[in-house]
């Protein structure tokens, strides 16, 4: 199977097959192999039997309880819509199907910041006007410029929900959040 859109076409059949009204089975990897063999997808069948990691997430996955997995499935969506409504070419389909996608500008904004400093990190402290928040490397310790103050908790835990940050604390307790290779990608995509 082409890599390229694999873990995307699983799950969107996963959707698929979720969404039929079918009643939940004892055995419902049994069911989705037979369903991929009944839509004609033998090629995917194929990969699933001759790739043992493939076949055992999946078992995985379809022993848990159908609204878990639905459940699981709406985030993911959430989650995937969040990121491609950043991305020129699927930001028009992403805002289309969903009223409220996408990250905010603030959220980008820190993204890009962190990004452009070549920094990893950054802290929060709290000071006499509120909430400041430092980066602790890269070109130079500076702090991060916002616009919407009182929206920062909700930006900081979107971007960490969706795997663009990582939350920690330093030795004081102050959160401490760190940058990944999924953030600087996606940044690199919207400039």
């Amino acid at each position: 199977m082409d890599p390229t859109g694999a873990f995307a076409t699983i799950i969107g059949l996963i959707c698929n097959f979720k969404s039929e009204q079918r009643v939940v089975s004892d055995d419902e990897y049994k069911e989705f192999m037979q369903w991929l063999c009944d839509k004609r997808h033998k090629n995917l069948v194929d990969e699933i039997q001759s790739n043992h990691l493939l076949g055992l997430g999946l078992k995985k996955l379809f022993n848990q309880n159908h609204s878990v997995i639905v459940d699981k499935l709406n985030k993911l969506d959430n989650s995937i819509t969040s990121i491609a409504a950043q991305v020129d070419g699927f930001k028009e389909i992403a805002n289309a199907v969903t009223s409220n996608s996408g990250l905010s500008e603030q959220a980008i904004s820190l993204l890009k910041q962190l990004d452009e400093s070549g920094g990893s990190a950054f802290l929060e402290v709290e000071s006499y006007s509120g909430k400041e928040f430092l980066m602790l490397d890269g070109k130079a310790s500076q702090q991060l410029h916002m616009n919407e103050d009182r929206f920062i908790d909700d930006d900081l835990s979107q971007l960490c929900s969706l795997g663009l940050l990582i939350p920690d604390y330093n030795s004081s307790g102050s959160r401490l959040f760190k940058i990944t290779r999924s953030a600087v990608a996606l940044v690199q995509q919207i400039k």
